[in-house]
């Protein structure tokens, strides 16, 4: 008989929850979920086999914003680059009636990570499309993505893939090889000056935060790590800064999507890379950036590596500080899964590896800052159940 009562007690209380439902929808329902959306982006598999050049990204930014004019919304930042493009910023708002936490996304700042705009707009999709990714990741957060920070670099990088490969100084100083080889790497931008045989600023180092402060000396023009003849000078790095300066009381988490270029080091990095001085909440970035890399185990077992920027290299100026130290977001991450040099413009497996390992650190940094403000979250006999 109590055992009956408790059957019916239930009962009751289900049927209570699906009328209150009901009754009082949530206050995004009428912007997110399967009512107003066609599932476009299922299961783990990526969509785009193809890696993108500067004009297939703005296509598809373009394409969703026409789609989804309610959530989506597309900024062309200025000031344009050198070869006229612009650095576009995609929104993404689950509910246009209120103002939710902000995680900001830059990916692409350095033009051999070919698989970036990839990974950004795959994110994008999964998002907007793909009811497992909407609760928790897209109804809770108001999105700012920029999948290509560096359009002018990746279309020269990706122009030059056939040719043969030389040192990239001896590349830069010798204007006759140029016409039939290509740089061993390339992670500056495209700033031609016509004058000078070197060209390009490295755009990491040409922010204005302890800008190079980790040399005695600025680095030779036709050095990879050339920071410019001043903070800013680069218009990449002006356009990010006009838009994070806008963000900066609705961002809490920013992520810089890098890459790292030595197999099997894969690392989820926090400021300062400026200095070995600790920021004042490291423990808390130490910690969600392990709970991250526990969630986002790398295909063959591994797990990122979670350290201090500067741990792994003393890197000044860099856009990671510059978010932390200038505009003051509390929580700031390099997350740097391997990528190929030059990798085969065929090869699809080389472009879903990257795609699904950036994506899986990305929402892992979501779900390790959830977990250490007990964010939507209930705690059964002793267990954290997250909803």
């Amino acid at each position: 008989m109590l055992l009956q009562l408790k059957v019916y007690a239930i009962a009751i209380l289900y049927l209570l929850g699906v009328l209150f439902m009901i009754l009082f929808p949530p206050r995004n329902y009428e912007q997110s979920g399967t009512k107003m959306r066609r599932v476009r982006s299922t299961g783990k598999n990526i969509k785009y086999t193809e890696y993108f050049d500067y004009d297939t990204m703005l296509g598809m930014v373009e394409l969703m914003g026409a789609d989804d004019s309610e959530m989506v919304n597309v900024i062309h930042l200025t000031p344009r680059t050198a070869r006229n493009n612009s650095i576009v910023a995609l929104e993404l708002h689950s509910d246009i009636r209120s103002k939710k936490p902000g995680i900001l996304v830059i990916g692409t700042l350095n033009g051999m990570i070919w698989a970036g705009p990839n990974a950004i707009i795959e994110l994008a999709e999964k998002l907007l499309y793909d009811t497992n990714y909407q609760t928790p990741f897209f109804n809770d957060y108001d999105w700012y993505l920029i999948p290509l920070a560096n359009p002018d670099a990746l279309n020269f990088t990706t122009r030059l893939r056939h040719l043969k490969t030389i040192d990239a100084t001896e590349w830069s100083r010798n204007t006759t090889a140029r016409t039939h080889t290509k740089p061993a790497m390339w992670y500056k931008n495209f700033d031609t000056e016509p004058d000078k045989a070197c060209f390009g600023v490295n755009i990491n180092r040409n922010f204005a935060y302890h800008w190079q402060d980790d040399v005695r000396k600025t680095p030779d023009l036709c050095s990879q790590y050339y920071p410019g003849p001043k903070p800013f000078s680069t218009s990449e790095a002006r356009a990010i800064r006009e838009y994070v300066h806008k963000l900066a009381d609705i961002v809490h988490l920013a992520i810089h999507l890098h890459a790292s270029f030595i197999p099997k080091k894969e690392l989820i990095l926090y400021p300062w890379r400026y200095t070995s001085r600790h920021p004042s909440n490291y423990r808390t970035l130490q910690d969600i950036g392990e709970y991250a890399a526990r969630q986002a185990r790398l295909p063959d077992g591994r797990l990122y590596e979670v350290q201090q920027g500067s741990s792994n290299g003393r890197v000044a100026g860099s856009l990671s500080d510059y978010i932390a130290g200038v505009v003051g977001t509390e929580l700031v991450y390099l997350v740097k899964p391997y990528h190929e040099v030059f990798p085969n413009y065929t090869d699809t497996s080389v472009l879903e590896a990257y795609v699904k390992k950036s994506i899986s650190a990305i929402l892992g940094l979501v779900r390790g800052w959830r977990s250490s403000t007990k964010q939507n979250t209930l705690s059964f006999f002793g267990r954290d159940v997250e909803f």
